[in-house]
């Protein structure tokens, strides 16, 4: 077992012990390391871009949540009106399905809560949810439903007094793109830094191996990831009870940022003072 010091590197050798780049192997080891660092820099800078792209996409998603609200009811299309008039009329109608079958999987890894319908022209026959309840695990193969449309979205439906809506529901968009884009910004940061230091250090960290602070990164990324999913559940409750959905996404994003400085000083106070 080698022992390292605190720094993560072994003590210096003494003796006759060979030095390290006259070991057998070590170039190779040394490009090897390398090599990983740039590759993990072109995730990382990927991972990156995709948070930029992902963020780019909230102040639409925040102006469809406004239309949206902003919608009232009006009667339904025309018969033979065009679809492209179909898709312009920003307001919301509701027409009668008959349900074909119901998909309803709750395994973990697999979740998939579908609706198909027989419907008519210009509404989806095929509806995905985001759970069972509180219609969809109520419905079966000749019961009918309405679909509440708006452009050409079905975002909800409703049988017997209950309505759910639909995964077409522009309302906790923004709050959710946001979730996706700090996730990938966190990822995309800590792969920056780690092939960053593994392209500069290859050398170091083919002769000590890893350095402790990897790990510590790492966890601490995962956990502010985590941290992604309740800041989520607290904007949708913010933009469900302000007057303006713009309120969802910022929200989001400030308890995002109290929760990941709560994690950076748990990993702080891990490595420092915890840690044997």
């Amino acid at each position: 077992m080698i022992r390292r010091n605190e720094n993560g590197r072994e003590p210096a050798r003494r003796g006759n012990a060979r030095p390290f780049h006259e070991l057998p192997g070590a170039r190779r080891r040394v490009r090897w390391r390398r090599l990983g660092g740039f590759v993990t820099l072109v995730i990382g800078l990927s991972v990156l871009l995709a948070s930029g792209v992902v963020f780019s996409v909230v102040p639409g998603a925040v102006e469809e949540a406004r239309a949206f609200r902003a919608a009232v009811e009006c009667g339904g299309p025309a018969e033979g009106e065009p679809r492209e008039a179909r898709e312009g009329r920003d307001c919301l109608w509701s027409v009668n399905a008959t349900v074909r079958s119901v998909t309803i999987n709750k395994k973990s890894n697999s979740r998939d809560y579908r609706l198909f319908l027989s419907s008519p022209d210009g509404v989806p026959e095929e509806l995905s949810l985001l759970g069972d309840g509180p219609v969809l695990k109520r419905l079966g193969s000749g019961d009918r439903v309405g679909v509440t449309m708006w452009r050409d979205r079905a975002v909800a439906i409703t049988h017997g007094g209950l309505t759910q809506d639909g995964i077409d529901d522009p309302e906790g968009m923004p709050e959710i793109s946001t979730g996706i884009g700090l996730v990938l910004l966190v990822a995309g940061g800590c792969l920056l830094y780690l092939g960053g230091h593994l392209v500069v250090r290859a050398r170091d960290v083919a002769e000590h191996g890893l350095p402790p602070f990897y790990k510590d990164l790492s966890g601490g990324a995962v956990g502010a990831s985590l941290g992604a999913m309740p800041a989520v559940i607290a904007g949708n409750a913010a933009a469900g009870s302000a007057a303006d959905p713009v309120a969802g996404p910022v929200v989001t994003a400030a308890v995002w940022l109290a929760l990941a400085l709560v994690v950076a000083v748990l990993v702080r106070l891990w490595r420092g003072f915890l840690r044997p």
